[in-house]
């Protein structure tokens, strides 16, 4: 009996043990859940400001309890790997972006080059060279510049070079007109698009379009300022006349051509009626042309017609030149005979070009006019002809008639001039053309004044004796002579 009570009561104690147990278990439980729950974000908040489940789970042994905490440790590892991905994501949409820009880059600089051949090392090839390489990279090309230094042949092998580079298209400044019919063949077959810049291309149907000045509405609005300044009109009515001899460009540049015949438009009708009179006779573009634009040939052709026909006068009252330079050679002509600029002898002399001696030519009243023409807008205006060629865009094409090379007319972009006279030559600084400096007036040097004859010195107490005082005073002839020389050639 007593053993049966006793196995009774270890009965009871064990059971008690037992239950305890799974009380605390439970809790556990309870507790890893919670933190389970917190680290997932999941759940709901109680009054007490704690995180449970929405859902209660049956509770485990020990081990499911322990299984509880590594579930709760590997959702931390899942949480850092989860981030450690986002970075790695990030990183590669990084990677990603800069690839695209990367391509984009090649993609740009892939479009293509454009060759520009520059006929002469000037301050037009610079302007032409600045202003294409601007425009040509604005529109996602490279440009790539070349200068014959005025050699054709030259010229005719930098064409080449650019054709076996299969360069995008070509822009030519030709240094012969003429001769560059066998080398555009060769760019034709290589289906390279040729832009004529500033001198049309003769003689060859393989150049798309042209770029220049519309040199024949140039060569009116001349005509224009001489009938305005000479007062032609009333000259008319009074039956007065002017003489007036030209210089005009070279016979194998067609805007020579376009811009003589626009003078001799304007001034037509004043030569048919004796208000102008030309006394050589020369006014046709045949007569009047200078090859190759130069000044001594100018100067030699018009020192000849005043030696033959104004031997008189000395010169004629109006002398109209297409080129600022044949202009200086006429103002050398006539200083060294004698005139001087200001005087009534001295001519009108109309200009064409604006440089800056032009300029200050004018500032000094031995030009007359000159024409400004805008060397940004025709250098601007060439390149991007060739781009909305090669993007297909509508090419800005002013003239589709009257530029005929001799094969084809070929559609043309044309820029105006401004006349430049003594009142408005401030707006070439304004403009940024030049800077006050750059066409600030030569200063006029200074004659030196001629030595006065002075009489013998008077004898006095302090002198020597006469016989000994008699002094020969420099006569100042040779003197002068040399100072009239120097005077004369410091104003060329």
């Amino acid at each position: 009996m007593k053993r049966r009570a006793t196995a009774i009561l270890l009965g009871i104690m064990v059971s008690s043990m037992f239950l305890s147990a799974c009380g605390k278990n439970e809790a556990k439980e309870a507790a890893n859940e919670s933190a389970q729950v917190e680290e997932e974000g999941v759940g709901e908040v109680t009054e007490e400001g704690e995180k449970v489940e929405a859902e209660n789970q049956n509770a485990s042994d020990a081990d499911d309890s322990s299984k509880a905490g590594d579930s709760a440790k590997s959702d931390e590892d899942n949480k850092e790997t989860s981030v450690k991905e986002k970075e790695d994501e990030d990183s590669s949409e990084k990677d990603s972006d800069d690839e695209l820009e990367e391509d984009a880059e090649v993609t740009e600089a892939s479009a293509g080059k454009i060759g520009v051949l520059l006929s002469d090392d000037d301050e037009d090839a610079k302007i032409d060279s600045e202003e294409m390489t601007s425009q040509i990279e604005d529109g996602g090309y490279e440009a790539d510049v070349k200068n014959a230094g005025g050699d054709p042949a030259l010229q005719i092998s930098q064409i080449q070079e650019f054709i076996d580079e299969q360069v995008s298209a070509l822009i030519i400044d030709p240094v012969d007109s003429y001769g560059l019919t066998d080398i555009l063949k060769t760019a034709k077959e290589q289906e390279i698009p040729v832009i004529s810049y500033d001198s049309l291309i003769r003689d060859t149907a393989d150049i798309n379009y042209y770029a220049t000045y519309d040199t024949r509405a140039i060569g009116k609005d001349i005509a224009k300022e001489i009938i305005k300044k000479m007062n032609l009109d009333k000259a008319r009515e009074d039956k007065k006349s002017y003489t007036i001899e030209f210089l005009m460009g070279s016979p194998d540049d067609n805007a020579a051509l376009f811009l003589c015949n626009g003078i001799q438009e304007g001034l037509q009708e004043y030569l048919d009626d004796g208000t102008l009179v030309c006394k050589s006779g020369n006014t046709s573009f045949d007569d009047t042309g200078i090859m190759r634009w130069s000044e001594a040939s100018a100067k030699t052709k018009l020192d000849s017609i005043i030696s033959e026909f104004y031997a008189e006068e000395k010169a004629p009252d109006i002398i109209c030149t297409a080129y600022d330079g044949f202009a200086y050679a006429a103002e050398e002509i006539l200083s060294d005979s004698g005139l001087e600029p200001g005087s009534d002898e001295w001519p009108m002399i109309t200009g064409y070009g604006s440089e800056a001696q032009a300029v200050k030519d004018i500032a000094a009243g031995k030009m007359s006019f000159t024409m400004f023409m805008d060397r940004k807008e025709l250098a601007q205006g060439g390149a991007q002809m060739a781009i909305d060629y090669l993007t297909g865009e509508k090419v800005d094409v002013k003239d589709y008639s009257q530029y005929d090379n001799g094969v084809k007319i070929v559609g043309t972009f044309t820029c105006g001039a401004q006349m430049i006279d003594k009142d408005n030559y401030q707006i070439l600084v304004d403009n940024g053309t030049y800077t006050e400096d750059e066409i600030a007036p030569d200063p006029t040097p200074e004659a030196t004044p001629t030595p006065e004859a002075t009489s013998a010195p008077k004898v006095t107490s302090k002198t020597a004796p006469e016989e000994d005082s008699e002094e020969v005073t420099p006569t100042p002839e040779t003197e002068n002579k040399s100072e009239g020389e120097t005077k004369k050639k410091s104003d060329l």
